[in-house]
């Protein structure tokens, strides 16, 4: 079964699993103890929180279903690396010099920042996408007293421990940069002026808990309170790098292709212009801003082309936060968009019907170079456009009689010196791995000249007409070709078509109905696993189905609820009328409708 990393399947139930890295394994356990909202989701069937963490965070998510585990697992995920990026910083700050005593500037400051977290968290959960329901107001009321009452206990004996392992107080003294030692005279005068703030800040929370109306003050101002700070100085503040900056360091960093670079940094232009509009730095974007981005951009575009933009971009954060560029990912968290229609898994996209397929084939005649050829060879391979513009002289191979096309990356390195400026610029690239492999030559290219038009070229590019694209691929340009060319000359203008793809939804769906093993149709079609398989094509043919029930003994006519039981299980009963196999080449599937073309 195809997974995702971290995604485990065991007597049937998936589980969510994670290596911790080594250094951070013996903090992870009080890491856990301590992490809030901010990290988990209270709300979600499953969570990370309360997990002894050993090696490795081990959850069971509770489900068959992979599609809910798959969800499930993205979202405990996002948890782990919020959850691994507070160990880290734990970690970095215990490395320096322990402090034990506390100036009062010092003191006033982490209590003012201390005060503001907590009046900006509840007003969040007031002030959120989502009103809180009858039975959430009730809960957070209750949570109210129930937490005034442990401050004013604690604060009566002079206990520290209220506000010592609160999520709001650590994350308050490790974004100081302070790393004041447990038990020291300095950790108990902080955490017992915490208590005293959360006291107060109570009174503010009641108020808005009653209806009134208490706004959250301006965050203090950010003042560098490092143990060193205080005896020295000042220095003057590193401005925070760029997004371009950051994008050329990921660059270099994690050498992505040409075209990865550059669709990543479109993706970045946008997201940042979209900060311009409210006034908003790169570095200083909250989970609020991703989450606005999403829903503006939904508006006018769809929710994969949505989706792409959130993970290019939460990708160029988690660099960022990685390598100490930026404080904070904004998109750990935020859910993707879910698509137009929940659990869809086929392709919205449609086959060429059969007298589309004759009209581009038979104008295709008329046509020149790739724009003659590119449309035959994809009716009749199903390969991608993008493997086809790319193919070389030396990749239509010959061998004891049979032809056949060789889908590689690797070049024909004969007559490299009588190169031109363009054949230079090409590249040949594969989506993945099984794209690498033969497809026979189909006899009816043969007979329409598709050999004798290899053996007249004279580049070593077979389609060296189709111009490169800035990335060095023939099959971007021509790609828009052929489509302009479908839509506005042949006039075939219907949006579940894609002019340069549904030739290979086509393919699928006829070696699914002429009995071609699921096996060869992955090997044909460059398939990384089975279930892409699954993705293109359409159904059956009714003709199929019609075929099957005339062959069933007719003295299960009258029983049509039989008969269709048996269609949908004829392949576990051989001897109730299985058909023989074919015996016609694989590639005479096509002839039903190409006859029509001569």
């Amino acid at each position: 079964m195809r997974q995702m990393v971290g995604l485990v399947q065991r007597r049937g139930i998936f589980y969510f699993r994670r290596t911790i890295p080594d250094a951070l394994r013996a903090d992870m356990p009080a890491v856990l103890g301590t992490a809030g909202p901010g990290i988990f989701d209270e709300s979600a069937p499953v969570s990370l929180k309360g997990r002894r963490a050993g090696r490795e965070f081990w959850v069971s998510l509770g489900t068959q279903d992979e599609d809910v585990a798959r969800d499930r697992a993205r979202r405990l995920d996002g948890e782990a690396d919020a959850l691994v990026r507070l160990a880290k910083r734990r970690l970095a700050l215990s490395a320096q010099p322990k402090l034990s005593d506390l100036d009062d500037t010092v003191l006033q400051s982490l209590v003012a920042t201390f005060r503001h977290r907590k009046l900006a968290a509840d007003e969040a959960r007031r002030r959120g996408a989502d009103p809180l329901s009858r039975e959430g107001f009730d809960a957070l009321g209750r949570e109210i007293a129930s937490r005034e009452a442990e401050l004013r206990d604690a604060n009566a004996r002079g206990d520290c421990t209220a506000t010592h392992f609160d999520h709001d107080a650590m994350m308050t003294v490790l974004d100081a940069g302070l790393n004041i030692a447990f038990g020291s005279s300095a950790d108990r005068r902080l955490h017992l002026a915490f208590v005293e703030a959360e006291l107060d800040v109570m009174t503010i929370i009641k108020d808005r808990h009653s209806g009134n109306t208490r706004p959250t003050p301006s965050p203090p101002p950010k003042e560098d309170l490092r143990m060193d700070a205080v005896s020295r100085p000042k220095q003057e503040r590193i401005e925070a790098p760029s997004p371009e900056q950051i994008l050329e360091g990921w660059k270099t960093d994690q050498a992505p292709t040409e075209k990865t670079f550059y669709t990543f940094s479109s993706k970045v232009r946008r997201w940042t212009a979209f900060l311009a509009e409210r006034g908003v730095t790169f570095e200083s974007a909250c989970l609020s801003d991703a989450s606005d981005w999403k829903i503006a951009s939904l508006v006018d575009r769809s929710a994969k082309s949505v989706s792409n933009d959130l993970y290019a971009v939460k990708a160029i954060y988690g660099w960022a936060v990685a390598n100490g560029k930026c404080p904070v990912n904004p998109f750990t968290g935020l859910k993707q968009p879910k698509a137009a229609v929940k659990g869809q898994r086929r392709s919205t996209k449609r086959d060429f019907t059969d007298a589309e397929a004759v009209c581009i084939l038979k104008a295709a005649r008329d046509r020149t170079g790739y724009r003659r050829w590119v449309p035959w060879i994809a009716c009749f391979t199903g390969a991608r456009i993008s493997e086809i513009c790319q193919l070389e002289r030396a990749d239509i191979i010959t061998s004891k009689g049979m032809h056949y096309f060789r889908m590689t990356t690797e070049y024909n390195h004969e007559g490299e010196g009588t190169e031109t400026s363009d054949m230079k610029k090409t590249k040949k690239n594969l989506k993945n791995h099984s794209s690498k492999r033969i497809i026979p030559v189909h006899s009816r290219l043969i007979r329409e000249g598709f050999l004798d038009f290899v053996s007249r070229s004279n580049s070593r590019d077979l389609f060296s007409d189709a111009t490169p694209d800035r990335f060095g691929n023939r099959g971007g340009n021509a790609t828009k070709v052929i489509s302009r060319w479908v839509r506005e000359k042949l006039e075939i203008k219907d949006s579940r078509i894609s002019p340069s793809h549904s030739f290979r939804h086509r393919f699928s769906t006829l070696c699914k109905n002429f009995g071609v093993p699921s096996e060869i149709r992955d090997r044909l079609m460059g398939h990384s696993s089975c279930d892409a398989s699954e993705l293109y094509g359409e159904d059956y043919l009714i003709q199929r189905y019609v075929r099957r029930w005339r062959r069933f003994p007719h003295r299960l006519d009258s029983h049509k609820s039989l008969v269709w039981e048996w269609v949908g299980r004829q392949d576990s009963h051989p001897a109730q009328g299985r058909p023989r196999p074919l015996s016609k080449p694989l590639f005479l599937h096509a002839l039903h409708f190409v006859r029509t073309c001569s």
